[in-house]
C-alpha cells in the first residue's frame, strides 16, 4: 500500500480545524521541505487552506497562517509567486489593526521575505511590490510611534533598515519622517539610558537614510549626516566637562548646561553614547559614489575623549555633585572614545597614520595606570585594531612604553612565588622522609584550601591577547622583546600543567589561552629560515593544541610554517644567529635593562627562588646529627660536601602575588653563570661514606672469592675517597690520591 502524500496527512491531521492548527504548528513546520511542494493535487488544497487561516476570526488561527505562509513563500518559489498577491492583501491591513504582538511580528517577517524576494521579477516587483511597500514602511514608522512592545519596535526598525536600500526610490518621500524618528531615539533618555538593542536598530537605520537622494545627492546626504551627529557628539560631550577645566577646543561645540544634575549628566552622556553609535555606522555603510570621510575632525574628537581623566579642577566654584557625577561618567566617555578609535581603524585603515601615534600614545597612558579588567579590556581591543589595520609607527619609546604596559594583562598567568617556593619544598621534602617534619608556616597559606581562579570573568582571558601585534614592530628594544618572549615562554610552559578549572570557570578559555600563546609563541621563533629551523618542535607543539577557536585556523598555521621550512625564501645562515634572535633563558645573558624592566614588573626568576630554598640555613631548622666518634687508629676522613640538586622546574618566571614592583634596585647581573649551590659544612656525611665503604668491600670479597687460590689473591687495597667539594676555583681544586702500589693493568 503506497504511503499518503505528506501535505494530505497534515491537512488531515493536524490542520484540521483551527485550534489543531494554533496547537500543532511547530510540528508542521518541522516537517516541511522543498520536496513536499512538488507539483500534486494537494498543493492546492494547502495553498486554500493557508488563505482560509488568514481570514479567521480566531487571532491564533490568524497567527498560525501566517507563520505557514512564511514557511511555504520560503521553501517554494512558484507558490511565493502565485499566493503572494492574495495574501500580501490579507497581512498588510493587519498591521493597522489591534492585532496581538506574535501576529504583527508574523505579518512583518513574511512581508519583509515577499519584498525581498520581489527584486528577482521584474514584473512581480512592478505590480506588488512598488504599491505596497509605501504602505508598509508607513505602518512600521506608526508601529514604532504607538506600540510599547520593545521587541516590536526592534523588528519594526530593522525592517526599515533593511527596505531603505533595497526600494531608496519608493522611500524618498518618507525620508523626513524616517529622520524624525531616528533622531528622536537617538536624541538620548534620562534618567534611564536608551535600550541597545533599540539603539542599535536605529543607528542602522539612520545610517542608510542618506540612499534616499540617488546616486547623485547620496554622498552629499552622508557627508551631512556625519557632520551634524559629529556636532551633536561635541556639545553632548562637552556638557560632561564643565567642572574641568577648559580645554582647546573650539566655541561653537559649547552646549547649555542643565540645572538639574540628575538629568543632565544621564541624558549627555546616552546622547554620547548614542552620537559615537551613529558615527560608527555611518562610517560602516557603503555608497555608491566616493565620498570624503572627515578623518582629521573625527581623530581630533577621539583625541578629546580619550584625553579625558579625572584629576584636574576648574579654579572656581563647583558643584559638589555634578563634580562627582562627570567623575563617575569619564570611564563611560573611554568606551565610547575605544568604540569609535576601533571603528575608524577599520574603516580608513592607513589614512589614520597621521593621527595613530597620539592616539597609541594617550591609550598607552591609559594602560600603565591601575584599571579594572573590563576597562583594560576596551583600551586593549582599540589598541589590537590600530595596529593591525594602520601601518606601524616608527617610535621606539612609544612601542616599548606600549609592550611594558600591556604585559601586566597576561603576568596573572603565571605562577606565583609562593606556589612556587611551595612546589620546591614539597619536592625536596620527598627525599627527607627520616627527618622531622618541618613546622614553619606562612600565614593565611595554612587556611588556603582551594586555589583561586586566575580569570574569573570572560574578559579577564580576552586580556592576554593583545600584545602579538606590538611584538611585531621593529622599533622595540631588544630587552623588552626579549622579556616579552620570555614572559610567553613562561606562559605557553606553565599552561599544559594547570588544571583549566584554576585558570576560568568558562571551560573552552583553557584552550583558547594555550592555542594564543603557542601560536605567538611560534611567531616570535619563526623569524628567519635558521631560526624556524631551530623552533621546529614547538611549532609543531602548537598544532596539538585542542581549542575550540585555534584548532580552525590551526591547518593554515602549520601549512605556512611547514611551507617555510621546506621552501625557505633564502639561503641558510652560515654564521651564528645574532643575540636578538635567541631567547635568553639565563640570568646571565639577561641585560641590566631587561632586569630593570622585569623588576618594575613584578617578575622574578625561578631559579633565584630555588637558591633562596635551598641555601644552607634557609629551608632547615634541625641541626644536622652528630656523627659516631671515630676510634683513634682510623684515619681522620676528609670533609665531604653534599650538592643539593635543585627539583626540575618547567618555566622560568613567576609573579608576586599582589603584582606590585619591587622596591629593590636591581643588582648588575654578573657576566658568567652561577655555580651551583654547595654545603660547605665541615661535618662528614656518615650516611653516604658508609654506603660507599660497603660497596667497595663487597667488591673486593667477590673478586677476591673469584681467584683460583689464596696464593693468586691480591692484597688488600684500603679504599680512599675523592673529596666531593665543589669549588668556585678550579686551580685551588685538589688532586686525587694516586695509589702507586694499586695494578691498574691488571
Amino acid at each position: 500500500m503506497e504511503a499518503p502524500h505528506a501535505l494530505k496527512s497534515l491537512l488531515q491531521l493536524q490542520l484540521a480545524s483551527d485550534s489543531s492548527s494554533v496547537l500543532h504548528l511547530s510540528y508542521v513546520l518541522a516537517h516541511l521541505n522543498q520536496d513536499i511542494f512538488s507539483p500534486s493535487p494537494h498543493l492546492q488544497k494547502w495553498t486554500t487552506r493557508i488563505s482560509s487561516l488568514l481570514h479567521s476570526k480566531d487571532p491564533g488561527a490568524r497567527w498560525a497562517g501566517l507563520c505557514l505562509a512564511y514557511r511555504t513563500s520560503a521553501l517554494s518559489k512558484p507558490t511565493l509567486i502565485e499566493c503572494a498577491q492574495t495574501w500580501v492583501g490579507v497581512a498588510l491591513p493587519l498591521l493597522s489593526k489591534s492585532e496581538p504582538v506574535p501576529t504583527l511580528k508574523a505579518a512583518i517577517r513574511y512581508l519583509l521575505h515577499v519584498f525581498g524576494a520581489a527584486l528577482e521579477v521584474p514584473e512581480f516587483q512592478r505590480h506588488l511590490a512598488t504599491p505596497n511597500v509605501p504602505k508598509f514602511s508607513l505602518a512600521l514608522i506608526s508601529l514604532v510611534e504607538k506600540q510599547s512592545d520593545l521587541e516590536l519596535k526592534v523588528l519594526s526598525i530593522r525592517t526599515l533598515a533593511t527596505l531603505v536600500p533595497l526600494y531608496p526610490t519608493l522611500h524618498r518621500a518618507l525620508a523626513a519622517a524616517l529622520t524624525a524618528l531616528c533622531l528622536q531615539i537617538l536624541n538620548g533618555s534620562a534618567p534611564s539610558a536608551t535600550d541597545e538593542e533599540l539603539l542599535e536598530s536605529a543607528s542602522r537605520l539612520y545610517a542608510v537614510l542618506h540612499f534616499t537622494g540617488g546616486k547623485v545627492g547620496a554622498a552629499n546626504l552622508w557627508k551631512k549626516s556625519v557632520d551634524e551627529t559629529l556636532q551633536f557628539s561635541w556639545t553632548a560631550f562637552l556638557a560632561l566637562r564643565t567642572t574641568f577645566p577648559e580645554q582647546n577646543y573650539s566655541a561653537s561645540h559649547a552646549g547649555p548646561a542643565s540645572d538639574d544634575p540628575l538629568i543632565s549628566v544621564p541624558l549627555n552622556l546616552d546622547r554620547l553614547r548614542c552620537g559615537v553609535a551613529a558615527l560608527c555606522d555611518l562610517l560602516r555603510t557603503t555608497t555608491n559614489r566616493p565620498v570624503q570621510v572627515p578623518i582629521g575632525p573625527l581623530a581630533a574628537f577621539c583625541v578629546a575623549l580619550l584625553s579625558c581623566t579625572t584629576e584636574n579642577q576648574r579654579d572656581s566654584h563647583v558643584d559638589a555633585a555634578v563634580r562627582v557625577m562627570e567623575v563617575a561618567a569619564t570611564q563611560s566617555i573611554w568606551r565610547a572614545a575605544c568604540a569609535l578609535v576601533s571603528c575608524l581603524a577599520k574603516t580608513v585603515r592607513y589614512r589614520l597614520a597621521p593621527n595613530l601615534y597620539r592616539i597609541v600614545v594617550i591609550i598607552t597612558y591609559h594602560l600603565e595606570q591601575k584599571l579594572p579588567t573590563e576597562q583594560r579590556l576596551w583600551l586593549l581591543q582599540s589598541v589590537h585594531a590600530l595596529l593591525t589595520n594602520c601601518p606601524p609607527f616608527h617610535s621606539q619609546i612609544g612601542v616599548t612604553r606600549l609592550v611594558k604596559a600591556i604585559l601586566p594583562s597576561i603576568t596573572p598567568l603565571l605562577s606565583t612565588q609562593s606556589e612556587v617556593q611551595q612546589s620546591v619544598e614539597t619536592n625536596t621534602s620527598q627525599s627527607k622522609k627520616g627527618k622531622k617534619r618541618r613546622r614553619e608556616y606562612e600565614g593565611d597559606e595554612v587556611f588556603k584550601l582551594s586555589k583561586g581562579v586566575v580569570c574569573p570573568t570572560k574578559e579577564d582571558g580576552e586580556v592576554a591577547i593583545a600584545l602579538q601585534v606590538s611584538l611585531r614592530n621593529s622599533q622595540l628594544t631588544p630587552a623588552i622583546h626579549s622579556l616579552a618572549s620570555r614572559v610567553l615562554l613562561s606562559i605557553s610552559l606553565t599552561l599544559p600543567i594547570v588544571a583549566p578549572s584554576s585558570i576560568s570557570p568558562h571551560p573552552t578559555l583553557h584552550g583558547q589561552l594555550l592555542g594564543k600563546v603557542a601560536e605567538m609563541c611560534v611567531e616570535l621563533g619563526r623569524g628567519t629560515t635558521s631560526a624556524m629551523s631551530k623552533s621546529l618542535g614547538l611549532a609543531l607543539s602548537g598544532i596539538t593544541i585542542d581549542g575550540s577557536d585555534y584548532a580552525l585556523t590551526s591547518s593554515m598555521h602549520l601549512q605556512r610554517d611547514t611551507d617555510l621550512l621546506l621552501h625557505p625564501r633564502g639561503p641558510p645562515l652560515v654564521r651564528s644567529l645574532p643575540h636578538i634572535e635567541s631567547l635568553s633563558l639565563f640570568r646571565a645573558e639577561e641585560s641590566n635593562e631587561e632586569l630593570a624592566a622585569r623588576t618594575s614588573l613584578g617578575l622574578g626568576a625561578i631559579d633565584e627562588l630555588v637558591e633562596e630554598h635551598t641555601a644552607p640555613g634557609a629551608g632547615e631548622t634541625n641541626p644536622q646529627p652528630q656523627s659516631p666518634p671515630q676510634s683513634a687508629a682510623a684515619p681522620a676522613a676528609p670533609p665531604a660536601a653534599t650538592a643539593t640538586v635543585p627539583p626540575p622546574i618547567h618555566f622560568s618566571f613567576s609573579r608576586d602575588e599582589a603584582g606590585a614592583p619591587h622596591d629593590s634596585i636591581p643588582k648588575p647581573v654578573s657576566p658568567h653563570v652561577s655555580p651551583p649551590v654547595v654545603s660547605t659544612s665541615p661535618e662528614p656525611l656518615p650516611s653516604i661514606s658508609s654506603t660507599v665503604t660497603h660497596v667497595i668491600n663487597s667488591a673486593e670479597r667477590s673478586v677476591s672469592t673469584n681467584n683460583a687460590g689464596p696464593s693468586s689473591a691480591a692484597p688488600a687495597v684500603q679504599p680512599q675517597l675523592a673529596p666531593m667539594a665543589v669549588d668556585d676555583d678550579e686551580e685551588e681544586e685538589e688532586m686525587p690520591t694516586i695509589d702507586m702500589d694499586s695494578d691498574s693493568d691488571a
